[in-house]
């Protein structure tokens, strides 16, 4: 195969945006769409900035049917005229590669478009597309369609009418040839759109899908934002500039789960860069200082939530989706912020200050103790792994199965008669059961340590085989499945959510594999034309007498009193049920379960029953 000069091509602008859309956003489809319209957006955030006009709005609109995007402003207006090369500043700005108006120094103090391929990157990946401008009295209008190559003007810029109004109104169909299909994220452009209100106080954004309207305001900024569920303290807030670079902070001390956020020129920078780096060691430095004490960084953060913005003249960006800053004097600067923050925020909040150094002091306590625990758990689960066919090391009550595969059942029940029905019932060569007396221990309301000194939880994790917390290996699980089994009434119920609990707090990788299951038993038997039929509720109960209203039925007292016979058919049979536990947000349901257990049991087990995701499997 010969290869010679002409086989170096080089790609027309157009053509290298359409065919190489990776190079310039992201090769991900869905989200190149997104961000192709964020840069529009953007650019009125960059206008906002110099010309913060009141009661400003920017205007999203989508026809979803025929796939329309308008971005619409009332700023100044992209500038319209012939530039020195005789070529038209608007045609430029939607056609010509590196041209914009944020090049110059003093142009924008803080762009976030800096690059100034957004536009064009829009404009050559659509269909088509047409610009309006209000300004120097007039109206222009120009229109784009795309082919292979790339974008060209229908015409030459146009005056369509007069106006003493200003601003931009740009509406464009993405190209199906480049994006197959796919349309805006909706939703992540609505989370986008809140974030940017906070940092754009006063501007409004204004989203039109199909008719329906959705605003997003900020009246006060970035503090608006903070909404944290955990709060210790109230939150606060610090400004910081040097000649280089504008940092602002928005931040809140909360009790677990904090989260800080980085923004650079108001875009939200999810991987950071230098000054969300330079954030966290001047944070765990100055804090340490302040407080006389040796806490690590990653405790410390776990404490605090909120948002770290900083705003450069020209952003050094890791890449066109601009997920990174590597500008050096944002570093600086952020370091400085904080630590001039933490020093105001000891002196004027002292009480709070001490608030935060004291829940620190607890968690860095109990962190060393669960530490500790969970060193012992873990060595005896060791044990049970070189020995797990050894009685002596399994649990004291478990009544094993001879076979361990995906076919295998544990059944964690409710007492030793519980256990009695399913070791007679049982087909031993698959099914093993274990019971569990009373309302096994709240694993949240509980230490990590007290938990892990229960007996009755050292059983179930031995049981298992798996291991727990951080250690976790779900392929050494000793069962397919593990189910667990309670009488049909409140009592039964409660000790359901305790277990399901336990498994949030030591074992969740096992809900997230879809392992674990709850076995229903039937509240009521029913005797109806000699046969005995099973109501797991009262309207099932209802629904089988408004079929049979001459028969007779009876309240289960437990599973241990069950008939045989019942029992087995309720437990193995067709119809068994096992309703599938799963956990899709695991960080959201164990704070959700964690800040209802409270001390009312009947409201703590509704919640959690009428919560968590229980999908029920048929035929299992």
């Amino acid at each position: 195969m010969s290869y010679d000069a002409n086989d170096i091509k080089t790609l027309s602008v157009g053509r290298a945006f359409r065919e190489k859309l990776g190079m310039y956003l992201t090769g991900e489809k869905q989200e190149a769409i997104n961000l192709g319209l964020r840069e529009l957006i953007v650019n009125v955030q960059d206008e906002y900035e110099v010309y913060p006009k009141p009661n400003s709005v920017c205007e999203i609109a989508l026809d979803t049917k025929n796939r329309i995007i308008t971005v619409k402003d009332e700023f100044r207006g992209i500038p319209v005229g012939k530039r020195k090369d005789g070529i038209n500043s608007l045609t430029a700005a939607f056609l010509i590669p590196h041209s914009g108006g944020k090049h110059e120094e003093g142009a924008y103090s803080s762009a976030i478009g800096c690059n100034g391929e957004g536009n064009k990157i829009v404009c050559h990946t659509a269909e088509w597309l047409e610009v309006e401008v209000k300004r120097d009295n007039s109206i222009y209008y120009q229109k784009f369609h795309s082919n292979d190559e790339g974008a060209v003007a229908d015409d030459d810029v146009k005056i369509i009418g007069k106006t003493k109004e200003t601003g931009t109104k740009i509406t464009y169909v993405p190209d199906a040839k480049v994006y197959g299909s796919i349309f805006i994220d909706i939703e992540s452009l609505k989370e986008m759109l809140k974030n940017m209100s906070y940092f754009s106080k006063g501007l409004k954004f204004k989203l039109v899908v199909d008719g329906e309207i959705t605003e997003f305001y900020s009246a006060n900024g970035l503090i608006d934002g903070i909404n944290n569920k955990n709060a210790l303290s109230k939150p606060f807030s610090y400004h910081y500039e040097t000649a280089d670079c504008k940092v602002e902070l928005a931040l809140q001390w909360v009790q677990k789960r904090g989260e800080i956020k980085g923004y650079a020129n108001s875009l939200y920078v999810k991987d950071g860069g230098r000054f969300i780096s330079a954030f966290k060691s001047s944070l765990t430095r100055t804090f340490n200082a302040l407080a006389h004490t040796k806490f690590n960084g990653d405790l410390i953060r776990n404490v605090l939530s909120g948002f770290v913005s900083v705003k450069v003249r020209v952003g050094q960006w890791s890449n066109q989706q601009k997920t990174s800053l590597a500008n050096p004097e944002a570093g600086t600067a952020t370091s400085a912020a904080i630590s001039e923050c933490l020093k105001e925020f000891s002196v004027k909040r002292q009480k709070d200050f001490n608030q935060v150094i004291t829940l620190l002091l607890q968690v860095d306590k109990a962190e060393r103790a669960a530490d500790k625990a969970r060193e012992a758990v873990l060595n005896q689960n060791r044990d049970v792994e070189k020995e797990s066919q050894k009685k002596s090391v399994m649990a004291s009550k478990l009544k094993d199965c001879r076979i361990h595969d995906e076919n295998s059942i544990l059944y964690i029940s409710e007492g030793d008669s519980a256990l009695g029905a399913f070791t007679a019932s049982r087909d031993s060569t698959y099914i093993a059961a274990m019971p569990v007396q009373g309302k096994i221990i709240n694993a949240l309301k509980n230490p990590l340590e007290k938990v892990l000194e229960n007996e009755e939880v050292r059983d179930i994790t031995k049981a298992c085989g798996c291991g727990i917390l951080d250690k976790v290996n779900i392929n050494k699980l000793r069962y397919g499945k593990i189910a667990f089994a309670a009488d049909a009434d409140p009592d039964g119920k409660a000790i359901v959510c305790l277990l399901i609990i336990l498994f949030y707090v030591l074992m969740p990788e096992l809900i997230k594999a879809k392992k674990v299951y709850w076995a229903q038993f039937p509240l009521y038997e029913v005797s109806a034309n000699n046969k005995i039929l099973l109501a797991y509720d009262d309207d099932e109960l209802a629904e089988i007498l408004s079929k049979f209203p001459n028969a007779k039925y009876d309240r289960n007292k437990g599973l241990g009193e069950m008939d045989t016979e019942v029992f087995a058919e309720a437990a193995f049979g067709e119809n068994a049920r096992l309703v599938q536990i799963t956990m899709e947000e695991v960080e959201d349901a164990f704070y959700m379960v964690n800040l209802l257990l409270g001390k009312d049991n009947e409201e703590r087990s509704k919640y959690i029953f009428e919560n968590i995701d229980f999908k029920e499997v048929e035929g299992e």
